[in-house]
């Protein structure tokens, strides 16, 4: 076997920037250059303020810093992971706020919340179209098993129209807050290199769903924010291409008996 070390790598030297997108909706986000994509945490504002993602643990100290330029860190009520991946929830651990309530879906609660060390037992677990008022906002969970991890879901703020879809809709690049382009292709193009999907089936059924919705603005984990104008351009991209795993992961394609 050759010999080859595996260096463990966590983003903690890049710059982290915060955009208000929407009211009271920030995107708090870091380019990575190994990789080519940002992080994207997003801070939502109410009486009991709301943060989805938290960044992978080497970046949480610069967002939470951020966090603070909005409210006070104790303030923060609640923390929304959508899949089980580090960097969803890589810096829950670091989290300096007494009463912030893990969230995440009921399937990451029984799968990868049970039965681990040290990790974060408090949390509030949603199936698929149970929602949770903080305020003025309700927010509504849309389970999405596959498009990723099994355990992932997605989020939709029904008063401002706002979704959160995880790793749905990446744009690698480090790009506006929003964007004015169309770089679809480049999605497709990313997955295809990535292999996160194992099947366009059950992305496709959820891109469907999410269609119905008519998001105001959505609100990627990597890449710009893309509104409602530019929606289409990438719901088309998922529903016309192929984009599943075809023998290649992370760049590098794997050999397979046949």
């Amino acid at each position: 076997m050759p010999e080859t070390s595996r260096v463990q790598y966590s983003p903690k030297d890049v710059d982290v920037e915060i955009s208000e997108i929407g009211d009271g909706i920030y995107r708090i986000a870091g380019f990575d250059n190994t990789f080519g994509i940002t992080y994207n945490q997003f801070l939502v504002n109410d009486e009991k303020p709301m943060l989805v993602h938290t960044g992978p643990i080497g970046m949480y100290t610069k967002v939470e810093e951020k966090i603070k330029e909005i409210i006070p860190l104790q303030k923060l009520t609640y923390v929304a992971f959508l899949h089980f991946e580090s960097d969803e929830w890589g810096g829950m651990a670091l989290l300096d706020s007494a009463h912030a309530r893990l969230v995440c879906s009921d399937l990451s609660s029984k799968l990868n919340l049970t039965g681990w060390y040290n990790v974060p037992a408090d949390h509030i677990s949603f199936w698929d179209n149970e929602t949770l008022k903080t305020g003025k906002r309700q927010f509504r969970f849309i389970m999405t098993p596959h498009v990723h991890h099994w355990d992932s879901m997605m989020i939709f703020e029904e008063t401002t129209k706002s979704l959160f879809p995880s790793d749905l809709f990446i744009q690698p690049g480090n790009n506006k807050p929003v964007i004015s382009d169309d770089l679809s292709e480049s999605m497709i193009n990313l997955y295809k290199g990535v292999g996160i999907f194992s099947s366009e089936i059950p992305v496709r059924r959820t891109t469907k769903r999410l269609m119905d919705l008519s998001p105001e603005m959505v609100y990627p984990m990597h890449g710009s924010c893309i509104d409602k104008s530019m929606f289409s351009k990438y719901t088309d991209a998922l529903i016309k291409n192929n984009f599943a795993y075809s023998g290649v992961l992370l760049g590098r394609t794997l050999e397979t008996i046949s």
